[in-house]
């Protein structure tokens, strides 16, 4: 069970990252090596989360706060939702009217070109 998310604040860019770690069906502890990538460069950049809508979600399918505003086929996490007014600094994909990304270093570039910060090499 995750723990209560805060409001998904509209208007924002919007992060969805895993919990982590989890307990696949052969019981081997698990994590997202993509979201781990964003984990760390929320570290080094926390003013990011103070400037994005960022929500964690549960490894199982399906994903119902990502279905809700995409659809089933594109629940992946990582994923940014760019806010309607945030410029695309890096390549998007379109979906259900929403700009997105699901590269983990193509959102760390995105985040780091509109709010400052370090980005990958």
């Amino acid at each position: 069970m995750m723990p209560e998310q805060p409001a998904i604040e509209t208007g924002k860019d919007l992060l969805f990252l895993l919990t982590g770690p989890w307990v696949n069906e052969a019981g081997d502890h698990r994590l997202c090596a993509d979201c781990c990538t964003l984990e760390g460069a929320l570290q080094v950049n926390p003013h990011w989360a103070e400037a994005i809508s960022l929500v964690r979600v549960d490894y199982p399918r399906p994903r119902p706060e990502i279905i809700a505003l995409l659809d089933e086929d594109n629940q992946n996490a990582p994923t940014l939702i760019l806010a309607a007014a945030t410029q695309a600094h890096q390549p998007v994909e379109t979906v259900n009217s929403k700009r997105i990304m699901t590269d983990p270093e193509a959102i760390c570039r995105q985040l780091a070109a509109v709010y400052g910060g370090a980005a990958p090499a």
